[in-house]
């Protein structure tokens, strides 16, 4: 398929050019695809010298919010700045942009994809169009996930839930691979990268930055109920020990302000309340709706989880997903 042809069905059927592998996106210079108004601003929270991050304030994305529902955030070094999850969408990669240049004149130099959700490397357009020779990385289960498909399905998924308020975005892949026990040397600045294993996804990648004691931890650990479907209870258990083994001071969320060690306590007690209180009553013969009401009384998911966002919507399916991942090690 020629090029002009392969965006004229990109723009008709309204999604992302999902498994294209070029780092920029494709557009004709003749063709440009219809763009949905810009991201309102939001003003980067600073945690370090070096670390800041974008908060959105809510956990869903909306045609008001223009699907703006995670947190991108970066580390200023003295070679330039490293993204860490770029948003749901071109506007708003080009929003977190605008704020980076509020607070440094450094370049881009490297995005790092924490996993293959949306809300997290949709954005990635606008930096290749921004900064042509930068860098965007993420664990090869992404890449490969976003090629396979993801990129078509969370395109549609945010473009349905905000009104198409995402029209321009063209999925644009990481092209350098991370897998865990890489150091990055930037200048001033050490990053570690870390993978513990599957927790929110198969692709989870933890972003420490040495100096700062401070650990990016995407999707992994959050104050809400959210997706548990592409994720492991046992594999977050072991994740949120892996984080605190960092002795890291601050950790950024995915979703959220940002927290102390706290935070992956309370996800390590909430994924082994769920999980191991499932695994006892499957044992048992218990279906999970016959499960729901005895894991629901205990004091820590009344008095902690039970405000978190999504928690009486989504807590629900958490348990039957537990349940089915304690059937799938028990057999």
């Amino acid at each position: 398929m020629k090029r002009r042809d392969l965006l004229k069905s990109a723009l008709s059927f309204s999604v992302g050019l999902a498994g294209m592998s070029a780092i920029k996106p494709l557009y004709a210079s003749d063709e440009m695809m219809i763009r949905a108004e810009p991201m309102y601003d939001v003003t980067p929270t600073k945690v370090t010298d070096r670390c800041y991050y974008i908060l959105a304030k809510d956990p869903e994305p909306s045609p008001e919010n223009h699907a703006f529902f995670n947190n991108p955030g970066f580390i200023i070094t003295s070679e330039g700045v490293v993204v860490i999850d770029t948003g749901s969408s071109v506007q708003i990669g080009e929003m977190v942009i605008r704020q980076i240049k509020k607070v440094t004149d450094q370049p881009v130099v490297k995005v790092i994809n924490t996993h293959y959700h949306g809300d997290h490397f949709l954005g990635n357009h606008a930096f290749v169009e921004a900064y042509p020779d930068v860098e965007i990385y993420a664990h090869p289960s992404c890449i490969a996930k976003i090629k396979s498909g993801a990129g078509e399905f969370w395109y549609s998924f945010m473009q349905r839930n905000s009104n198409n308020g995402i029209s321009g975005t063209i999925v644009t892949l990481p092209t350098k691979t991370l897998k865990g026990g890489e150091t990055l040397t930037l200048g001033d600045t050490t990053i570690k990268i870390h993978q513990f294993g599957t927790a929110h996804t198969e692709s989870d990648l933890i972003i420490q930055v040495v100096e700062d004691k401070l650990a990016f931890i995407g999707d992994t650990a959050m104050r809400r109920v959210a997706n548990m479907a592409d994720g492991s209870f046992v594999g977050t258990i072991h994740t949120m020990k892996g984080i605190k083994a960092l002795g890291c001071d601050h950790h950024l969320l995915g979703h959220g302000p940002h927290d102390t060690a706290v935070i992956c306590d309370d996800m390590q007690t909430f994924c082994e309340i769920i999980y191991g209180d499932a695994a006892k009553y499957y044992e048992e013969g218990l279906s999970s709706f016959e499960m729901k009401p005895k894991i629901l009384a205990k004091p820590f998911m009344q008095d902690v989880a039970s405000n978190w966002p999504g928690y009486d919507s989504t807590v629900g399916s958490f348990i039957g997903i537990a349940a089915a991942e304690a059937e799938r090690n028990l057999f």
